[in-house]
């Protein structure tokens, strides 16, 4: 009697831990159906700073970080999948109120803007440098090429390459942003990158863009 209660204490306890590791909401991976779009969560991650690089057909390359706007904070990435299925065309804004993510304490995060709060290896004076993007447009540096030299601690086994190819990027490499132009039973399917406190735990994510619906984590 006593050696199976423990037996079965024993399984509850592996039950209860392995409850406890899991950290994949059985929401990812299905899809939340709105008016017209459906809308798939597929993954998350968590980061201290995102490193990134294009890969590109003629042999050039560009690298690109991004990094939390304050101490204390840290990158989420959510890759998500949108796809049209009532609509004959759909147009979908990708812009930063396409998404929010809210926590438990009614707090509520939005879509980082890449293109304004990350940065570029550019060629900035006749040497090399990291620069803001929303300062690439006026100062006009080389960012792309084939000779490019590598950042410093760069290590490419960390970094999220992206094939950009004659076609477009492969489903779930590249970010979602911009606008995009969703035929009946077409989808598109990429990150969108947030910030939050260290820690925050993530109770849904709103979809906005185009149509209005929740999935729970």
């Amino acid at each position: 009697m006593g050696k199976r209660f423990t037996i079965v204490l024993a399984m509850l306890a592996f039950s209860v831990l392995f409850a406890a590791c899991s950290s994949t909401p059985s929401s990812f991976g299905r899809a939340y159906r709105g008016r017209s779009l459906d809308v798939t969560v597929k993954a998350m991650d968590r980061m201290p700073e995102l490193r990134y690089s294009n890969a590109y057909t003629d042999g050039a390359v560009d690298y690109h970080r991004l990094m939390p706007s304050g101490e204390g904070m840290e990158l989420v990435l959510v890759r998500l999948a949108v796809a049209n299925h009532t609509a004959t065309s759909h147009i979908v804004d990708v812009n930063s109120r396409a998404a929010e993510l809210n926590d438990f304490f009614q707090g509520k995060y939005f879509p980082v803007d890449l293109s304004g709060q990350g940065q570029s290896w550019a060629k900035l004076d006749g040497s090399w440098a990291w620069v803001d993007n929303d300062r690439l447009t006026d100062l006009g540096e080389q960012t792309q090429g084939a000779d490019i030299p590598m950042p410093p601690d760069w290590d490419p086994r960390s970094v999220r390459k992206i094939e950009v190819g004659i076609n477009g990027t492969p489903p779930g490499q590249g970010f979602l942003t911009g606008s995009f132009k969703l035929d009946k039973g077409f989808s598109i399917d990429g990150w969108m990158v947030f910030e939050t406190p260290i820690g925050t735990e993530i109770r849904s994510i709103r979809w906005r863009a185009g149509d209005s619906l929740t999935i729970p984590f």
